[in-house]
């Protein structure tokens, strides 16, 4: 008997056990090729308990990079850090491209020239081989769909399979939905803002039929913020209502904190201007540089609402560090901060165990040494 497939999540559908990956009521079989879980994702916004674990997640990622002669890289603009480095070993001695989608979050007066410069640049430091071709995406406008598509077609023979590799909210699923689109297809993943949407291999045919696209489970490294938070509070992570600019001006002894997962403080001698990138959805806080440790973690519930899932997992490291102007500090899973006019000393209170990056800045002026 041949498997059937959920079109939003690639599982193979059963009706045997309601807890496990695929579930879909005997009543609906036939009528419908959409899991439960998928279908309560895409109308009711419920995420469901359905998770595979890393050790699955890894073994199907490699099983699709073993299957493929091109790998596809989706990266997320607004979380490099967190989403573009950790390929850099497993795409070793393999044809592949960079996709790095959501560049809809980016400001619209930052020319894509600019953003495509510093990005190769970017990779270039990171990754000893080099990709194909690095095309700037937004899954969501569609933009840059048919550049990428013309440039797998370059870099692949036909009827070569294509895996396609990211990490969890990176935003493949949307990226497909319009690949699938541009080939006129009916068929489309299910798209929602919870990481692990996709549990399984997923087949798309691209190109008319010229090459076979395999999307893959999105890893989750375990060093990015919403890896250490639950499915709910990792989706106010995602960058839906767009990226918040914020200028801040921040004198000596003073400090912002970023909703429940972030405080920063002027550790210096002079006022600090600081240039915030992060979701729309997170809330702000100025206070005393000394009352940063306690608010993050006592969580009064003016700063934003506890979640009983998530505090008790998270513990809080405390680091000094230096930042020159026009330079970054990107935190994986969270967003950025630029320093702006002088060289500031700031202490940092972050989650335990979530990477951090310092950087060229990424928008505006920066130093190109």
């Amino acid at each position: 008997m041949t498997a059937e497939y959920c079109r939003g999540c690639g599982s193979v559908l059963q009706s045997a056990d309601p807890e496990g990956p695929g579930f879909i009521p005997e009543t609906v079989r036939g009528k419908n090729s959409i899991c439960q879980r998928c279908y309560q994702m895409i109308h009711y916004g419920k995420s469901g308990k359905v998770r595979l674990n890393p050790e699955q997640i890894e073994q199907k990622v490699f099983e699709a990079i073993r299957l493929s002669q091109t790998l596809v890289i989706v990266a997320d603009f607004s979380d490099l850090t967190g989403t573009l480095p950790v390929w850099s070993g497993m795409v070793a001695g393999r044809t592949y491209l960079i996709a790095v989608n959501k560049i809809d979050l980016a400001p619209k007066r930052t020319p894509k020239t600019e953003l495509l410069d510093y990005l190769k640049k970017y990779v270039a430091d990171r990754f000893q081989q080099q990709p194909a071709a690095l095309v700037l995406t937004s899954g969501v406008k569609g933009y840059g769909v048919t550049t990428l598509l013309s440039e797998i077609k370059k870099a692949t023979p036909a009827g070569a399979r294509i895996g396609l590799l990211g990490m969890t909210n990176v935003g493949k699923s949307s990226l497909i939905k319009q690949i699938t689109a541009a080939g006129n297809s009916k068929r489309q993943p299910t798209v929602s803002k919870f990481p692990g949407t996709t549990l399984g291999l997923s087949n798309w045919d691209i190109l008319k039929g010229r090459n076979t696209l395999i999307d893959t489970p999105g890893l989750a490294p375990g060093d990015r913020l919403g890896d250490l938070l639950c499915p709910e509070c990792a989706g106010r992570l995602v960058s839906a209502a767009g990226l918040s600019h914020k200028l801040w001006g921040i004198k000596p002894g003073k400090g912002i904190i970023i909703d429940r997962y972030l405080g920063i403080a002027n550790a210096g001698d002079s006022e600090a201007v600081l240039l915030s990138f992060v979701p729309g959805r997170l809330e702000f806080h100025r206070t005393a540089g000394v009352k940063i440790s306690d608010y993050l973690a006592k969580g009064p519930p003016w700063l934003v609402k506890d979640c009983p899932q998530c505090s008790p997992k998270l513990s809080w490291q405390e680091e000094q560090i230096r930042l020159k102007p026009n330079t970054d500090l990107a935190i994986a899973g969270l967003g950025w901060v630029s320093a702006r006019v002088s060289e500031t000393e700031f202490k940092l209170w972050y989650p335990k165990g979530v990477r951090l990056e310092i950087r060229p800045a990424l928008i505006g002026k920066r130093d190109q040494t």
